[in-house]
Order: C-alpha cells, then structure tokens, then sequence
C-alpha cells in the first residue's frame, strides 16, 4: 500500500513540520538518509520509497507518473496530520514532488525544493526511448542525462538490481514532461536549488520553475556537480531550512 512508501528517517512525536525527500531516479532511502539526518530533528524528515526498489524490490515499479502523485499526496496527507508539509525533491525527484504537491491541492506545502531538474515546460534535453535500451546503451545514456553517477557504470551488481525502477522512473519522468499536461502553478514557494558545477541542467532551466508557483520563488546555488544529496547534504538542508517561510 502507498503508505509504505514512507520512511521516517528518525523518530518523532507530532512533528510541526515534515520533509518529504523525493530521490533521484531509481533510487530509494538510501540516497536521501543524509539529507534527512541533515534536516533532522526540524523539520522531521520522511524518505518517499517506491516500488521496485529496497524493501520494496519485489513489487512492480510504476512508470505512470500522475498516478504515483495521487497515491502519494494521498498518503502525505495522513502522515503528515496537523504538521506543516515540506516537498524536497532531488534530480527527476523534483518533478514527482512538483506533480505531487499539485495533487495535495487546495492543501498546500509550505515549501517546494527542486533541486538539480529542469523545470516542467523547459525544452527536454533526456533522450526518448532510452528505457527500452540494451542495459550497457541504457546506463550509459543515464549517466550522461545525469540521472547515474559514472563509476556506477564499474558496479553491474548493482546495476542490475536498480535496472527495472530506473527504467520505470525514466519513462515515467520523460512522458510526464513531453506529455500533455498543463504547467499550472502550485500555491507553495518554490526554492530550485542548482548545483554551480552541473553539466547536465541549464542555469535558465532552473530559473524557470519561477513560472510554476504562485507564491515566491528562490534560488539557491550550492558549488558541486549534480549530485547534491551525496555531496551536499548539508549545504541543501541548509538551503532549505533558511527557505521555509
């Protein structure tokens, strides 16, 4: 069931605020527990896990975006109770968290954090169809989108094991952004994080999630490559913390 897509990364009595920590493509609690014990004890941090991946490895991924929002806004909203609801979403990460917080409304999150993704609306630059690619093709196109770090390439192991909710995340993130949707702003203040030494998103592609809220954007510029929550941790959680309202 969708509410144990949720991970509390410490414990907590009725927090006054919740993070969501959406991770990367294919990726699940592992890649945002140091971003969560960065944020911890405030706000409470909670690791998004869907299926496919970790625990989870023996349930199907799902590649239809929309519907995980829904699932997932749903059960944000029974987690989190009373408290302050705060969406962190990392690389594809910000667009689930992007497509997640709009499915939350009328609700609100007090504050949506993408970090190192291009906004909904700018031009895609990740390839069409590289999830149906041979796997040494496949990987080597992630990497290059900046969706994999390079010396995962030397590990097949684990390769292997993230294959099928990579796919399944990529997929998922490309037709949700050359679909059909309508780019409507969401009533929360938006803080898109960009990592100085990124090759992978343009400066103008994170500018441009200024167009999808209409409550305040800011921006936030941390010096690494595009893998904040493994380089970074703190400095984001540090963004992020002197982002909320």
């Amino acid at each position: 069931m969708s509410r144990n897509w949720l991970v509390d990364l410490v414990p907590a009595e009725r927090p006054g605020r919740v993070a969501y920590l959406f991770p990367h493509a294919g990726a699940g609690v592992s890649a945002v527990l140091a971003l969560g014990r960065a944020l911890a004890p405030d706000p409470h941090p909670v690791a998004v896990r869907l299926p496919g991946r970790e625990s989870l490895l023996d349930q199907a991924p799902i590649s239809d975006l929309p519907a995980v929002a829904g699932r997932l806004a749903a059960a944000i909203r029974t987690h989190a109770g009373e408290a302050q609801i705060i969406l962190c979403g990392h690389s594809s990460g910000s667009v689930l968290a992007y497509a997640t917080a709009r499915e939350l409304e009328p609700e609100t999150a007090a504050l949506l954090v993408v970090s190192a993704q291009q906004a909904p609306g700018t031009p895609v630059r990740t390839a069409a169809g590289a999830w149906d690619l041979p796997d040494d093709r496949f990987f080597a196109q992630v990497v290059t989108d900046g969706y994999l770090p390079a010396e995962l390439l030397d590990a097949p192991d684990v390769l292997e094991m993230v294959a099928p909710a990579l796919r399944a995340d990529y997929r998922a993130t490309y037709e949700y952004l050359t679909g059909s949707t309508r780019w409507a702003p969401v009533a929360s203040p938006i803080l898109a994080v960009r990592a100085t030494e990124d090759e992978t998103v343009a400066e103008e592609d994170i500018a441009a999630w200024s167009a999808l809220t209409t409550c305040g954007h800011t921006t936030a510029l941390i010096a690494a490559g595009h893998n904040l929550l493994r380089d970074r941790p703190v400095e984001l959680a540090d963004a992020l913390r002197h982002a909320l309202p």
